[in-house]
């Protein structure tokens, strides 16, 4: 009886992920969680004067708020530098939209990190710099940094249709297995 039930769930479960396969979607790697992850732009490198970590979140981007961290050492000491003047610039590949925001230790909450927070207005391609100036000279380094559209409440529904679709087969198939042993202890009472 357990192995019957078992074919049944995983031939539901089949026909439930198996539902999409008459139009297939376009694959697109896309972090769907609630916080995103982190894009790291320059990993612990040195880049003239300086040794660099540059990371920016949430990865994928998106039209909104992006942070970008900049963590600066002296290659030779490995001394973080606390001093320096950072900024990182955003220009928009199309439409030459320029913003520009000051990397603080204040915006980081930390005396080790800098960190910038920008409001970026447009999904597109962006031409970033990051810039750092201080005692030892002067830094930057370029990266492209896309941003996509905002997610829309469609695609959370998307998303959670297959998992609704497996709870209620799940569901289902354990109301049925209960009311049965029901069915039994009182036949065996009688």
């Amino acid at each position: 009886m357990v192995k019957r039930s078992c074919w049944v769930l995983l031939i539901a479960l089949a026909l439930a992920s198996g539902a999409g396969l008459a139009r297939p979607a376009p694959a697109r790697g896309e972090n769907l969680g609630p916080g995103g992850g982190t894009r790291i732009i320059v990993g612990d490198e040195v880049v003239g004067p300086y040794r660099l970590l540059v990371t920016a979140a949430p990865e994928p981007a998106q039209v909104g708020a992006v942070t970008y961290i900049v963590r600066v050492s002296d290659p030779a000491s490995g001394e973080k530098v606390r001093d320096a003047d950072v900024s990182v610039e955003l220009v928009h590949g199309e439409k030459g939209v320029t913003l520009v925001a000051a990397a603080t230790h204040a915006n980081a909450g930390n005396t080790l990190d800098y960190a910038a927070h920008m409001e970026v207005p447009d999904a597109g391609s962006w031409n970033g710099i990051v810039r750092v100036s201080g005692r030892a000279g002067s830094a930057q380094v370029a990266f492209v940094q896309r941003v996509a559209t905002p997610r829309g409440a469609a695609t959370v529904v998307i998303v959670a249709v297959p998992f609704a679709i497996t709870l209620a087969v799940l569901g289902g198939f354990w109301v049925f297995r209960t009311g049965r042993r029901a069915d039994a202890a009182e036949t065996r009472r009688a």
